[in-house]
């Protein structure tokens, strides 16, 4: 009997210590929950490549949507700046962005409470960032959240979003076209592997362009197009990612060095646009882009071609924009479902 207490015993301290590592892995909270496993601990091969029916609303509209997502499908988000209770809280940073659509993600899959889950490049919670020999660095990384259920009917048990789509005004997704889709599927395990690897690598964010403490001196900004080498942000990681893992690649997302500096000095949304006093290393305050170029002579400049990945060898120069992407010609409509 006593061997037998012993033995239930070790087992029992066995089981306890088990748990207490699960508990404190890597500092998270552990939870059996199927969320706290995919957000937490990047469980997304738990994830099934099942249709999630996406509420979606057109910029310009208010009226709810349901496309039918499939796996890898990407998602486009925005403000709409005619919101007065927008305006104030985000406008400065979006005007920044060329385009309608700000900001871009990637639908992943279900778990099997059929709740859905997307990926994303995004800055952190705290806004950090530090200006040093290597150049401006923002703080941030690769995320997974849970969407919630199909045509919205239940929210995420946890609300562990960092920047999440609710906040929007609009978002609205695309797929591949047929041709490159089935191409970017035959890569499926690998693209997932990848994220999945990057999730837990803690990808970091990298902006498009280099800011150094050279450059106040040289008034030169040069593009970054390094792929996923040194980090990405939400457009360039997804890209990259298909580029890199499946050799897929799409047309028209870039936009030169020239083309950039129009939309600062020539569109009635770029001329507004502000680096805020918090994000500019060079100046203690807010400042026009425009001003930036105009008065104190800062110019960007293309990064060199760079050789990709893709079935044609084609090689690269510029900078990408979420709405460049939605509006490439290598993505293709998905079509509302029909509610009677």
């Amino acid at each position: 009997m006593w061997i037998k207490s012993k033995v239930g015993w070790l087992f029992v301290s066995i089981g306890t210590f088990l748990a207490g590592l699960l508990i404190f892995n890597f500092g998270q909270v552990f939870s059996p929950d199927k969320q706290a496993q995919v957000e937490d601990f990047y469980q997304i091969e738990q994830l099934a490549n099942e249709v999630y029916y996406f509420p979606s609303i057109k910029p310009g509209t208010h009226q709810v949507l349901y496309q039918p997502l499939k796996r890898f499908d990407l998602i486009f988000v925005g403000y709409d700046l005619n919101l007065e209770h927008r305006v104030a809280g985000v406008k400065d940073l979006v005007l920044t962005i060329p385009g309608t659509y700000t900001h871009m993600l990637a639908y992943l899959g279900k778990d099997s409470d059929g709740y859905a889950y997307a990926v994303e490049m995004n800055t952190d919670k705290a806004k950090s960032f530090s200006l040093g020999v290597n150049g401006l660095n923002v703080g941030g990384r690769l995320y997974v959240f849970c969407l919630g259920s199909d045509y919205g009917l239940k929210a995420c048990p946890q609300d562990n979003y960092i920047y999440g789509i609710e906040s929007y005004d609009f978002m609205w997704a695309k797929r591949l076209e047929p041709g490159l889709r089935s191409q970017l599927m035959q890569s499926e395990n690998a693209l997932m592997e990848a994220i999945e690897k990057d999730l837990k690598e803690a990808h970091p964010f990298q902006l498009q362009f280099h800011l150094g403490l050279d450059t106040t001196v040289r008034k030169k900004v040069p593009i970054i197009d390094d792929g996923r080498k040194n980090g990405s942000d939400c457009t360039t990681y997804f890209a990259s990612l298909f580029e890199e893992v499946a050799s897929v690649c799409l047309d028209k997302i870039r936009m030169s060095a020239q083309s950039w500096e129009s939309y600062y000095l020539t569109h009635p949304l770029g001329q507004q646009a502000m680096i805020p006093k918090e994000y500019n290393p060079f100046f203690n305050e807010s400042m026009h882009i425009m001003e930036m170029l105009n008065k104190f002579g800062f110019a960007a400049i293309d990064n060199k071609p760079r050789q990709t990945n893709c079935t044609d060898r084609r090689t690269v120069s510029g900078l990408m924009t979420p709405d460049l992407v939605f509006n490439s010609p290598s993505l293709v409509e998905i079509e509302p479902l029909v509610l009677n």
